[in-house]
């Protein structure tokens, strides 16, 4: 037999033996027969059979979950203090004072065990992602709050059972009426932790999506319910009989444990949130009209006094009448969006969608925007964009809308429906469907954006590429042919005497042009790209450029791995132009001492940076430079921000990509 196996047959068997114990003590307790159980104690005991009974078929489903067996722990200890109460009262009747006390005592433990397990163990061991700390802590601090309760209401010196009016058989007379209050404390200690639990898991499904939030949603609604049964069965004590508010209070306790068991169980069975939305306001509407009506119905009767019944109640009636109304508007409004989220305010979630993408540009960072902010505002459990031909069908209670920006498809919103939810309203479908079409024309710029900047980047590239590729044509091509052309002049003067001046001044124009023509070809070289940057690399021309910098005064440190290549000739050029720029506007204007240059390759990025210890950014330091720095960095695709380095001085930061990962 498997470990599952064995767990639901342990469940199974102690759910029998405590319905089978429940059964006895309403068949020997007498139920509805004289001076036994009434209706309502009868009803009240036999709710709490709900919990073994939902406890087995989690133990039978879901074996590894905690929360089967509390229920199954609830259930036994709850019918065993009961039999035990009973088995009390029969030892009583006997003459047996002693075992009757016994009995009472141990009937009592087992009533507060039942009690702990529901209030504390139940919320804390719910199947949801509780922060670990915090739920070790509480589970900390309700064993030792049990542990406490019981021992000081044990050893207390007063009744156990006021019914019965048995004293313990442990109690320490000389300690006086400090037991019971420890008792006391301890109770108000696990009435803590109970609030504890309770607020972490309201944080906790304010964060959670899915299953998770589902099953919080169930266990809300269980909790709503049982708080309304508390509720109309204190209103109704003084109205009905007897056994109505006992009948009532049993319906509220069976509440919690069939909601988690459906939860747990069968979570999708219906839209559980537009339940609770309609069970909260309701609930709060009802007690809300209940406490206006007799506030108003006491302060009539105390103005116009005792005999002014009927006016008095038709001033009551007249002011529920006129705040019923807006108070259910603002009640739904508040529940809806704790439940739905903004879908009520369709034109509220667009504005903030669009001002959220105002700040986004690339592809990448818009769709989580848009997942993020989408999902939030309508607290849905899952939403997604897929670029492109959409060819996969969308997972299973998901809806996918066509994003079509001026006829062209950029691809669907997928949007998962929440759990238990059929299908989305008329409004909700109309709101994605703006949604759709606002994400639609955000993709459709955002690509556009993209394929312009690539397409930029890439004329950079071809540029520089061009133009060293021209340049050493230029450098080893006509270079060395001018040169050997003057090479021939003089060749051809040493050989030839003529008698004719002409000759010479001839020769000497042509010697001439041929010299003006080479320094041209260098002028035109080192004008498409800085000549030392083929004979020393970056990182060379960059220390060059450093060491004659010395004489200016200015401490430079430069930091960057000796051996780092861009592979790149428009990055190098625009690295090699950011660093002097910064570094001349450092000399010029900065009045610094020392300066930091660093330069590194990480994750494909050339990284830049020159900081220096100066009198900060001015406003000629701002000018012309600045812009050609920044526009040389965002034409290959980069960034480059200055800023306030701490300290004193300024910061200059450049993120050139290079398309490999080096460093």
């Amino acid at each position: 037999m498997t470990r599952a196996s064995t767990g639901r047959a342990v469940g199974l068997a102690l759910a029998a033996a405590t319905v089978v114990l429940a059964a006895g003590v309403l068949r020997v307790g007498g139920w509805l027969g004289p001076g036994g159980l009434s209706l309502g104690d009868g009803a009240w005991f036999v709710s709490f059979l709900v919990f073994p009974v939902v406890g087995a078929l989690l133990v039978w489903h879901r074996p590894g979950l905690a929360i089967g067996w509390v229920y199954l722990a609830i259930g036994l200890a709850q019918t065993t203090g009961g039999a035990l109460e009973v088995l009390a009262g029969h030892h009583l009747a006997a003459g047996r004072a002693d075992a009757a006390a016994w009995a009472s005592l141990l009937g009592n433990v087992g009533l507060g065990t039942a009690w702990t397990l529901a209030s504390t163990l139940a919320l804390l061991l719910f199947p949801v992602a509780l922060p670990p700390r915090w739920r070790r802590s509480l589970l900390v601090g309700s064993g030792v709050g049990y542990v406490v309760m019981l021992t000081g209401y044990a050893l207390a010196s007063g009744p156990v059972d006021t019914d019965l009016g048995l004293t313990s058989p442990l109690a320490v007379e000389a300690a006086g009426s400090w037991p019971r209050r420890l008792g006391d404390l301890a109770a108000v200690g696990l009435l803590g932790v109970t609030l504890a639990a309770l607020v972490l898991l309201v944080l906790t499904w304010r964060r959670s999506w899915g299953t998770e939030r589902t099953r919080l949603l169930w266990l809300a609604f269980g909790a709503v319910v049982a708080l309304l049964a508390a509720v109309v069965a204190l209103v109704l004590v003084p109205w009905a009989p007897d056994w109505v508010g006992g009948v009532v209070e049993a319906v509220g306790i069976a509440a919690v444990p069939v909601a988690t068991g459906v939860g747990v169980l069968r979570s999708g069975l219906f839209d559980i949130a537009a339940v609770l939305d309609l069970t909260i306001v309701y609930a709060v509407l009802t007690g809300i009209v209940l406490a206006t009506y007799f506030a108003t119905l006491a302060l009539a009767t105390g103005l116009l006094g005792a005999d002014a019944g009927r006016a008095a109640s038709l001033l009551a009636s007249a002011t529920v009448a006129v705040l019923l109304a807006p108070v259910k508007a603002w009640l739904h409004r508040v529940v809806e969006r704790s439940l739905y989220g903004d879908r009520a305010q369709p034109y509220q979630v667009l504005a903030d969608l669009a001002a959220r993408l105002e700040r986004t540009t690339a592809v990448e960072d818009l769709i989580a925007t848009v997942t993020e902010t989408v999902r939030s505002a309508l607290r849905l459990p899952f939403v997604d964009v897929l670029l492109g031909s959409a060819g996969d069908l969308p997972p299973q209670g998901a809806v996918a809308l066509p994003l079509v920006a001026h006829g062209r498809h950029e691809g669907v919103l997928v949007v998962g429906r929440r759990p238990g939810q059929a299908a989305f309203s008329p409004a909700e479908v109309q709101l994605l469907q703006d949604l759709a079409l606002q994400v639609a024309g955000e993709v459709r710029v955002a690509r556009l954006a993209e394929d312009l900047q690539e397409s930029r980047e890439r004329l950079v590239r071809a540029r520089e590429d061009e133009r060293l590729r021209v340049r050493r044509d230029l450098h080893d091509g006509i270079g060395p042919t001018l040169a050997a052309a003057a090479l021939q002049v003089d060749a051809l003067r040493e050989r030839w005497v003529s008698d004719d001046p002409r000759v010479d001044a001839l020769l000497d124009k042509v010697r001439t042009e041929i010299e003006e023509s080479v320094q041209g070809v260098r002028d035109v070289v080192d004008g498409l790209r800085p000549p030392a940057l083929d004979d020393l690399g970056l990182v060379g021309v960059v220390r060059e450029h450093v060491h004659a910098l010395a004489a200016s005064g200015l401490e430079v440190d430069l930091r960057c791995p000796p051996t780092l290549e861009v592979g790149s000739a428009a990055v190098e050029v625009a690295a090699y132009r950011i660093v002097t720029e910064a570094l001349t506007n450092v000399v010029r204007h900065a009045r610094a001492g020392t300066c930091l240059v660093q330069l590194q390759i990480r994750d494909g990025w050339l990284l830049i940076e020159v900081q220096d210890d100066g009198v900060g950014l001015t406003d000629a330091a701002s000018g012309v430079g600045l812009v050609s720095m920044r526009e040389r960095a965002a034409e290959l695709g980069g960034t480059l921000v200055t800023g306030a380095r701490p300290g004193g001085g300024t910061t200059v930061a450049a993120r050139i990509p290079i398309g490999g990962g080096q460093g």
